[in-house]
C-alpha cells in the first residue's frame, strides 16, 4: 500500500504556504474497495496529503531542523469527491509556528471544485525524536524529489 498521498509541490514559500499536487490512479490499492463501480478518494487521504504538504512546508520554514507530527484535525469539512483521473490541490497556509507547535490551514480542490478544508495542529519534533537517525536521509530525499530537486539535476 502506498502511504504517500502527495506527488510534488507545486510552490512552495517558507514560513507562508505551499501547494502540493496528487494525481489520483485509478490504480490506486483503495479503489478496489472504496467503492467498487464507484471510485471516490476516502476522505482520509485527502486530509493526509494536506498534512504531507504542510510537513514539507513545516520541515523547510523550520531550517530543516524540525518534523511536523500531526496531532489534531480541526474543522474537517468535505464538500466532494476526487475520482480517479482527476488532480488534487492541496493548498496550505501557515496559521501559528514556533519550535514546539504549528497550526496550518488546508484546502483541498480538483480544479475549481472544493473537495475538503480544514484546520491542522502539528508538535514539532526534532528528526531523532520521529525517525531513525539512519532512515532521515530518506526522508530528506523524498522532500528533495517532492520539490523537484534532484541529485545532479540543475534548471539553469
Amino acid at each position: 500500500m502506498r502511504h504517500f498521498h502527495l506527488d510534488r509541490i507545486d510552490s512552495l514559500e517558507p514560513g507562508l504556504r505551499a501547494v502540493g499536487l496528487r494525481a489520483v490512479a485509478l490504480s490506486d490499492d483503495v479503489f478496489t474497495e472504496h467503492f467498487p463501480g464507484n471510485p471516490v478518494l476516502p476522505g482520509v487521504y485527502v486530509l493526509e496529503g494536506l498534512a504531507q504538504t504542510a510537513g514539507v512546508l513545516l520541515w523547510e520554514t523550520s531550517a530543516k531542523s524540525r518534523i511536523a507530527v500531526m496531532v489534531s484535525v480541526d474543522r474537517a469539512r468535505f464538500t466532494t469527491f476526487a475520482r480517479p483521473g482527476e488532480v488534487v490541490r492541496f493548498a496550505v497556509e501557515i496559521d501559528s509556528h514556533d519550535e514546539h507547535a504549528a497550526r496550518v490551514r488546508g484546502v483541498a480542490t480538483v480544479g475549481e471544485r472544493q473537495v475538503a478544508v480544514a484546520a491542522l495542529t502539528f508538535s514539532m519534533q526534532a528528526p531523532e525524536r520521529v525517525i531513525p537517525l539512519v532512515f532521515l536521509p530518506f526522508w530528506e530525499r523524498t522532500v528533495d524529489v517532492w520539490l523537484g530537486r534532484y541529485p545532479g539535476h540543475s534548471d539553469a
